[in-house]
């Protein structure tokens, strides 16, 4: 890694937004009084990104090239004082105090190769895992509805089901139809096979909001057998933890691909991604059209990618033989995005996840396939990826999308974000084939931390149609791949 050559291709390039028009201070992420611009801010966020930088060191250039341009621009925005009075030092630019932290795609390269062995027991390791696909209803006489038990999971942090509910609305004489809330969980008994009493704590874990995972109190013995969970008066429903039933369920063994790809390329990789998953951030009736926006809303996003390639180059972390620019100037033009700067010509040879959702925008009605409300019982962990292990609990559809619940280790959800609104604290690509031959980007949606474990959902671009039988799960990292089949048994809401 060439650390000087990174640090003078930043200097250099500040110099040069200073040599051209400079324009009025605005609002940015960061207090600046010269409003870095778009193509600076890339260019250091991706060179700290990838360790190239420390953010020390970019703050110190960008506080430099602010100070410069308030100078420039009117040095009276500091000072009333008399003529030569000093301009105040603009203060910490690039991130809040104590935001940072170190990023996850660096040094990968040296890393060990991903194992091929399951999690076992260990501090925060998935331990049990077992795919439910169970109803529990609810009932009283102000409320009804039903929790739907998507997997159970028991690891070091403790033990959880991942779950969706829902309630049904009453008629009021008076007021017509009465929403009812969410469940009153603590009011569900859970006893266990030795006669075990515990307690349901609910957490939102974003997406949907009638989704996310309870929490057994006091955490369960090891070897349970099994759980039963009833409302008051309702029908007991019984949780088989077989473990044996629960590998047989699981689908094929994960199979593991070694991969190389520098700090750099997969950087790149996550920002071409990044530019196929954007389509759920816009309005419905923008995304039907995203294949004919140009520039668009889309343009903005490509602001100064080709910087950031030299950059990376100039840092020793891309080689200028690399195949990934290429691709990603590729995935620009098949979206029309236009004014990314990069010099690589658009490749041919683009991932087939990748072609098979450029083929989706360019559809002429992409998204007229209805989604059934439903839910898939999966429970599976996915051999560790560069220090990260992820595990997959439940498959949902419901309001037009798709979610897949996933149980993380290894996360740093503090990193800063990366450029181009890279989620750099989950630097995993996940993809899914379905059953019908379509690959489905799944972009982080939310997560929220659990005794060192982190609960989150994936959000799936373009959601799954009701008539996927299967799924073919592709996790990858710089160094390597991993692939699973899993069947899908879907009960619906």
């Amino acid at each position: 890694m060439n650390r000087e050559g990174a640090e003078t291709y930043l200097r250099l390039l500040a110099e040069a937004e200073l040599r051209g028009p400079m324009v009025p201070a605005r609002r940015q992420p960061w207090a600046g009084p010269g409003g870095s611009t778009a193509r600076l801010t890339a260019v250091a966020q991706a060179l700290t990104a990838v360790r190239a930088l420390d953010f020390e060191t970019v703050e110190d250039i960008l506080a430099d090239f602010d100070l410069a341009v308030s100078v420039r621009q009117r040095a009276d925005r500091f000072t009333s004082g008399p003529v030569g009075a000093a301009v105040p030092r603009p203060g910490r630019l690039m991130f809040p105090p104590g935001k940072f932290a170190r990023s996850r795609l660096v040094g990968l390269s040296s890393r060990e190769p991903a194992r091929s062995t399951q999690p076992g027991p260990g501090p925060g390791g998935p331990d049990r895992l077992v795919p439910v696909g169970l109803t529990v209803p609810y009932r009283d006489e102000s409320l009804s509805g039903e929790m739907f038990l998507m997997a159970f999971a028991h690891t070091a942090a403790g033990a959880r089901f991942t779950m969706v509910w829902q309630t049904h609305r009453r008629y009021d004489p008076e007021h017509g139809p009465v929403h009812l809330g969410m469940l009153p969980f603590e009011r569900f008994t859970v006893t266990d096979n030795r006669g075990g009493r515990y307690q349901l704590d609910f957490a939102r874990s974003g997406g949907p909001e009638w989704a996310g995972d309870v929490s057994l109190r006091p955490e369960p013995p090891d070897d349970i057998r099994w759980l039963d969970i009833s409302a008051p008066d309702g029908p007991v429903v019984r949780v088989d933890l077989d473990p044996v039933a629960a590998e047989a369920a699981g689908g094929a063994e994960p199979s593991v691909t070694e991969v190389k790809l520098s700090p750099g390329e997969h950087l790149l990789v996550m920002l071409a991604e990044r530019l196929l998953t954007v389509a759920p951030e816009f309005p419905h009736a923008l995304r039907m059209q995203l294949a004919a926006i140009t520039p668009g809303p889309l343009h903005t996003m490509a602001t100064g990618m080709g910087d950031v390639i030299a950059a990376l180059e100039a840092a020793d972390v891309l080689s200028p033989l690399s195949p990934v620019p290429g691709r990603l100037a590729a995935v620009c033009a098949g979206m029309r995005v236009s004014g990314h700067g990069i010099t690589a010509p658009p490749a041919q040879d683009l991932p087939e996840p990748w072609l098979s959702l450029l083929a989706h925008y360019q559809r002429r009605k992409p998204d007229t396939v209805p989604v059934r409300d439903g839910y898939a019982a999966v429970a599976t962990a996915l051999p560790e990826l560069d220090g990260i292990r992820l595990a997959l609990l439940g498959l949902l559809n419901t309001d037009g999308g798709s979610w897949l619940q996933v149980l993380g280790r290894g996360l740093e959800s503090e990193t800063s974000r990366g450029p181009f609104g890279i989620d750099t604290y989950f630097p995993v690509s996940v993809w899914i084939r379905d059953s019908g031959g379509r690959w489905h980007a799944c972009r982080p949606a939310s997560w929220h931390r659990h005794n060192g474990e982190y609960v989150g959902k994936l959000q799936l671009v373009p959601p799954l149609t009701r008539s996927t039988a299967w799924i073919e799960v592709l996790a990858a990292g710089p160094s390597a791949q991993v692939r699973v089949q899993l069947p899908l048994r879907w009960r619906y809401l």
